[in-house]
């Protein structure tokens, strides 16, 4: 995908879709930067914040979840699905 993805430290506070079968060192790959959001320290451990074309999007693990290779997400489920293909699921 030829996108523009520019990282943001907002956090956004629901859960659209999530990511499965995946880790976090693939995530950093695939959106070009480590994690940056400094998110609830006590229930997650990587948190990523960005925009494509001014619209926000968010990806963290919560309670372990990276664990068992799955991350919650909130963006366009269009966006999410063609960087992450099979891995990305609608909620």
């Amino acid at each position: 995908m030829n996108t523009n993805i520019i990282p943001d430290s907002n956090v956004r506070s629901h859960k659209t879709g999530r990511l499965v079968n995946i880790n976090a060192y693939t995530i950093s790959r695939v959106l070009g930067f480590e994690p940056n959001v400094a998110d609830d320290p006590d229930k997650v451990e990587n948190s990523w914040g960005f925009t494509i074309d001014g619209k926000p999007f968010n990806i963290w693990d919560y309670n372990g979840s990276h664990e068992y290779g799955m991350f919650s997400c909130f963006g366009p489920h269009d966006v999410l699905r063609a960087l992450f293909q099979n891995n990305y699921q609608e909620m």
